[in-house]
């Protein structure tokens, strides 16, 4: 972690030293995004099916984790463009001269609201697996859970 921030640090007094703008030397190509978008989307596939295949699931299982998936993955995605748009109010609100408290404080409490429908939906959306898996299926879900968080947080501790 710190030295990937080392490395960005130092691209990014490169940047400026050579009078190029930061989004340059960090702009990827929409077509590299998208192959990356990709990438990322076939290797999340190809680790949901394994995961399903460990836990021995029935078609009918299947069918509704991914409709669970996609209920709650528009749900998030919602959120989260909610959140953005009050977080990037709240900067501008905060950088002004003569600060409004009232606007401060009310977009403070709706960000607030919104991390709680985030929870909300996140702890629905257990639930829901839950009521779909069996018991057993369950806990091996949870076990496999649990390792993928490991691995992740072994990561950062290296990076």
């Amino acid at each position: 972690m710190a030295m990937r921030k080392v490395k960005c640090v130092t691209l990014l007094i490169v940047a400026i030293l050579a009078g190029l703008p930061a989004s340059i030397v960090y702009a990827a190509s929409p077509v590299q995004a998208a192959q990356q978008k990709e990438e990322f989307t076939k290797k999340t596939d190809a680790r949901r099916q394994e995961i399903y295949n460990d836990l021995g699931l029935t078609g009918e299982q299947r069918k509704l984790l991914e409709e669970n998936k996609n209920k709650h993955r528009e749900q998030t995605k919602a959120l989260f463009t909610q959140m953005r748009e009050k977080t990037a109010f709240l900067r501008q609100e905060l950088e002004k001269k003569e600060l409004n408290m009232q606007t401060v404080y009310q977009t403070n409490n709706e960000l607030k609201r919104l991390q709680a429908q985030m929870l909300d939906n996140r702890l629905e959306r257990i639930l829901e697996v839950r009521k779909i898996l069996s018991p057993a299926q369950f806990k091996k879900f949870e076990d496999k859970m649990n390792e993928r968080m490991e691995h992740f947080k072994d990561k950062r501790e290296r990076d």
